[in-house]
């Protein structure tokens, strides 16, 4: 990885004209540049997704910011303003969303507040709670790790559709699942398909449980258990991230999909490759 994602979200592009959005990147998240095109850069995410980003976008990795060298702090709050002190009537310097990676220029908690810098080296303060430590499974036992997923999942509870994003300001399928993961340690692939190399890997359908995923025809759902499931929806009346079931009895029923379902995904056993990293 030599570049660095500067604004708290950044669209990321099919071809380098700003036309289809296949992805976003958040601040602090890394890639690598394949190639340039009139103030345009390809590159290959931390991720392994590859696409077009505007060249002011990125920080190269060899002109280093105290945020490189700093241990990392990723943002739990659907949105957070950095302030320039410690006192909510302070200027604003950038407002983060939920995934961004700040660096920790100092542990003391000072009256609630953490000293955090952005990649671009500017320094400021956010609230101690909206922070936590780089996520990592290494240590969790699988009960926990499924539990943390879902709640990431959560989080995101009614938050729009939107094509290739991946924010709280709006999120697709895969999207959610990716990010549902990613804030819980784990590095799996951004689209609604089971991809070679990444830890979803098919399993049987009777062998589903909580936290897995659901694969349909270009679409991609969590599994919450009894039936339940999480998944951002462009469907007419939903709109959002929101809960289905797949029993025909239930209220949120969606036939279409329940009838559509290709396969059963899951992550677990975890191993040590599978951990998400921005190096």
């Amino acid at each position: 990885m030599n570049t660095v994602f500067l604004n708290s979200v950044t669209d990321i592009f099919s071809k380098p004209d700003g036309t289809e959005r296949i992805d976003q990147a958040l601040s602090g998240t890394t890639a690598r540049v394949l190639q340039q095109s009139n103030g345009w850069f390809n590159v290959e995410t931390c991720y392994g997704y590859c696409g077009w980003v505007q060249k002011s976008r990125l920080r190269q990795v060899a002109r280093q910011t105290t945020w490189d060298s700093s241990p990392k702090m990723v943002v739990q709050q659907s949105s957070a303003d950095v302030l320039t002190h410690t006192h909510v009537q302070s200027t604003c310097l950038t407002t983060l969303v939920r995934g961004c990676i700040v660096g920790l220029l100092s542990k003391e908690v000072t009256s609630g507040w953490l000293h955090i810098c952005l990649p671009n080296g500017e320094a400021g303060w956010l609230p101690e709670c909206f922070l936590k430590p780089f996520p990592s499974f290494e240590g969790i036992a699988e009960m926990e790790m499924r539990r943390r997923i879902l709640q990431a999942a959560i989080s995101y509870l009614g938050t729009q559709y939107r094509w290739g994003g991946k924010s709280p300001f709006g999120i697709d399928c895969s999207g959610l699942t990716q990010m549902a993961y990613t804030l819980s340690g784990i590095n799996i692939w951004r689209d609604a398909v089971i991809q070679p190399g990444y830890p979803i890997h098919e399993i049987p359908k009777e062998d589903l449980q909580p936290a897995d995923l659901l694969f349909f025809a270009g679409h991609v759902a969590i599994y919450l258990g009894n039936h339940k499931y999480i998944h951002s929806t462009g469907h007419v009346g939903s709109n959002c991230v929101t809960i289905n079931s797949l029993d025909s009895k239930s209220a949120v029923y969606r036939e279409d999909l329940a009838d559509g379902l290709t396969a059963v995904g899951s992550a677990f056993p975890l191993k040590k490759e599978d951990a998400f990293s921005i190096i």
